[in-house]
């Protein structure tokens, strides 16, 4: 009987050190992952900074008066296209080209309209035109929803 409540005791102390070392090895592994995670991109507002005028000590001449030069255009939207906006929470990596090896234009922030141009056979990337910045890019497809009129 003492063998055996001996064994009772080796068996349970090992298992309580095995339940604890794998609470400890799960717990690391969950904070590590949250800590790895990359902030949320930072938005920086432009600010002109005034710039000096060169004083010049000899006088320059009259020059003409140039036309004004003709306003061009809007471009009219080309047919087919429709608007969305970004559905995917973190916002969107806008690429030069369809692949994830792509060098990055910038991003389209979550609720963004954009103007679809463009989707790739395979539906995977989708060529978009951001109607706040107006930049043209590549994003992952399925991350936009077709939006109604404003």
């Amino acid at each position: 009987m003492n063998l055996s409540n001996l064994a009772k005791f080796i068996l349970g102390f090992t298992l309580a050190i095995a339940l604890t070392i794998g609470g400890a090895v799960a717990a690391s592994l969950y904070l590590v992952a949250r800590l790895t995670a990359l902030p949320p991109k930072p938005e920086f507002e432009t600010v002109e900074t005034p710039t000096a005028t060169p004083v010049s000590t000899t006088p320059e001449p009259e020059a003409t008066p140039e036309p004004e030069p003709e306003p061009e255009p809007e471009p009219t939207p080309d047919p087919g296209l429709y608007e969305a906006r970004v559905t995917w929470p973190e916002g969107l990596l806008l690429r030069d080209d369809p692949s994830y090896d792509a060098g990055s234009l910038g991003g389209i922030a979550f609720n963004e309209r954009v103007t679809v141009l463009e989707e790739a056979q395979d539906g995977a990337w989708q060529r978009v035109r951001s109607q706040s910045s107006n930049q043209e890019g590549w994003v992952v497809g399925g991350n936009l929803e077709e939006a109604g009129s404003p």
